[in-house]
């Protein structure tokens, strides 16, 4: 089988570039086209004429693709992070040729007519790993995107707890000029892999401020055994097991977006560390390892192709039965 993945290049998060590295797993022999930076553009015609499946991560992806009715063109949107524009359902709606696999249940409920498939996001579990470092009293931010007022209750709450930051993925240039007068706070800034992995290994807790559908450095946090202080009121919350709820855990959920309300999570965090188990925390990461992406995203197709079969064949019957949706037309299938 011939694979194209197609990708804009545009956005370069780090959930876009783990999405990209799973597929390239799945598929290594496949061909790709617009890989990070090379610039791409909506103008562009991309060749797809010799591929039977074509997989598209990005709605700009998608929609400079033309397809011929022999293939199959599927497209995994990005998790929608709070510093996102929100997905444009008329541009979805007006790509009927394109199949969506969705990486969240909200992202799935605002269009069940056209997302039909939910499969997890990636995370590279196997590399995000536990080590023997023993843990440093300092907590952790980790910032993929512009600095936002969610950022800064971390900054908040340490500072008033008085305990020492340390701010990486983001450049220190765009940082506030108030965080770098914070002597308890020290910005890293853009780190490779290995050096975040070491951090997420030495830190005390990841704090996880922000209202998204997935929060990357959660899983990459809990894969290296490190306990999450997370905003309790957002579907990535669902990934981080709390001790508060449950006796045992992998971090704790505050659930209003105050300082105050972080504060006392952390403050909960620090009375009883030892109710946060690293293995709970692996066992969580574990759901959205890239085996299981690739699991999950070859069901997604299966599911597609089933469907089309099942299509065919009504093709030149009389239609006379009730109509259904797609989406009930393809858990039918």
């Amino acid at each position: 089988m011939s694979v194209i993945l197609v990708h804009t290049g545009v956005s370069h998060t780090r959930i876009e570039y783990s999405i990209w590295e799973a597929l390239n797993q799945t598929w290594p022999h496949s061909s790709t086209i617009a890989r990070f930076g090379t610039g791409f553009s909506l103008e562009k015609e991309v060749d797809v004429s010799q591929a039977d499946l074509i997989i598209s991560t990005s709605l700009e992806a998608a929609a400079s693709i033309k397809c011929n009715d022999h293939q199959l063109h599927m497209c995994y949107l990005e998790p929608l992070a709070s510093n996102q524009n929100p997905i444009d359902h008329q541009l979805v709606n007006s790509l009927t040729e394109i199949e969506f696999a969705v990486p969240t249940k909200t992202l799935l409920n605002q269009n069940r007519d056209r997302f039909t498939s939910f499969v997890r996001p990636p995370v590279d579990t196997d590399f995000f790993s536990s080590g023997f470092e023993k843990r440093n009293d300092f907590y952790l931010l980790v910032v993929d995107g512009p600095w936002t007022v969610q950022e800064q209750l971390a900054v908040d709450a340490c500072v008033a707890l008085k305990q020492s930051l340390s701010i990486v993925g983001i450049p220190a240039d765009q940082v506030p000029p108030a965080v770098h007068n914070e002597p308890r706070v020290e910005i890293i800034g853009a780190v490779d892999d290995p050096i975040l992995r070491d951090q997420y290994r030495l830190c005390k807790a990841v704090i996880c401020p922000r209202d998204v559908d997935f929060d990357l450095s959660a899983l990459e946090a809990q894969s290296c055994g490190a306990p999450v202080v997370i905003f309790g009121g957002c579907e990535a919350a669902q990934s981080v097991i709390c001790f508060e709820q449950h006796g045992l855990g992998s971090g704790i959920h505050f659930f209003e977006q105050t300082s105050q309300s972080l504060i006392s999570a952390m403050r909960e965090l620090e009375l009883r560390p030892q109710r946060c188990q690293s293995v709970i925390g692996w066992c969580c990461a574990a759901q959205f390892s890239f085996h299981q992406f690739q699991i999950a995203f070859n069901q997604a197709i299966a599911k597609e192709i089933a469907y089309r079969i099942q299509r065919a064949k009504r093709a030149g019957q009389s239609d006379d039965q009730q109509d259904q949706g797609p989406a009930e037309e393809r858990a039918a299938a």
